[in-house]
C-alpha cells in the first residue's frame, strides 16, 4: 500500500532498516537468554548436589 503513495520510499527504506535492525536485537536477545537458561541450569544442579540427602546425612 505504500509503494502507492508518492515520496514514501524513504519511509519504506527506513522501516525496511529497522526491521533488519530488531531482526539483529532479537537473535542476540535469543542467544543471551539461551545462555543464561543454560548458567541458571547448572548453578541448580551444582546447589542440588551440594544439598544434604538421606544417603549422605
Amino acid at each position: 500500500m505504500l509503494g502507492d503513495i508518492a515520496g514514501t520510499a524513504p519511509l519504506r527504506d527506513a522501516l525496511t532498516t529497522t526491521n533488519t535492525l530488531l531482526e539483529q536485537v532479537l537473535e542476540e536477545l535469543r542467544r543471551v537468554n539461551a545462555d543464561g537458561l543454560v548458567t541458571v541450569a547448572q548453578e541448580l544442579r551444582a546447589i542440588q548436589g551440594a544439598l544434604p540427602t538421606p544417603e549422605k546425612a
